[in-house]
């Protein structure tokens, strides 16, 4: 029975750790303390013989696990009871997929603009565009995460795009043609 349960983890550990490695850097998070706090994630659920079940809300289930061993890591550093939330926080998207274009100097040149692009939205609207498109969880995966309502996330990701377009639509028909 042990050694089935550690096969569970470590398919779901080597299936994820990549995806959460990612959202905790997004999150800010520095290398070593993220490699422990998902450590901490798959212990915890080792050490109390917490199931996690198999389908499609395993990652978000993860990742919402991941954030909230962070936020208890933040409180006991800073000493509060409670994080506020605010719809200004630090969320960095690393644009990693233009490793296809050959150019460099286009390359660096397509990174800048769209990390500059992202730099317009909110820290709570980047994390949602990365959840949606980059860690292509949906709409009731992403409220969880965030706290809000379906319809609450979907109004975010509704407004951080339309607010790219507002602020950047020539940089987009640039980049898509």
């Amino acid at each position: 029975m042990l050694k089935n349960k550690q096969s569970n983890y470590k398919v779901l550990y080597e299936k994820y750790i990549d995806q959460m490695y990612s959202y905790g850097r997004a999150l800010g998070v520095d290398e070593d303390t993220l490699y422990d706090l998902i450590h901490d994630v798959f212990l915890h659920f080792f050490d109390h013989q917490n199931e996690i079940s198999e389908g499609e809300h395993e990652k978000n289930y993860l990742l919402r696990c991941l954030k909230n061993r962070f936020i208890s890591q933040k409180r006991k550093e800073v000493g509060c009871e409670e994080l506020i939330e605010t719809e200004d926080y630090f969320f960095q998207i690393s644009v990693s997929g233009l490793d296809r274009i050959e150019e460099e100097e286009e390359r660096k040149e397509l990174t800048e603009q769209i990390e500059n692009m992202l730099q317009c939205l909110t820290g709570r609207q980047r994390e949602a565009i990365y959840l949606r498109y980059m860690q292509e969880l949906e709409y009731d995966e992403i409220a969880v995460l965030l706290g809000l309502t379906t319809k609450g996330s979907r109004k975010l990701i509704y407004r951080a795009i339309n607010r790219i377009r507002e602020n950047y639509l020539p940089l987009l028909f640039y980049l898509f043609y």
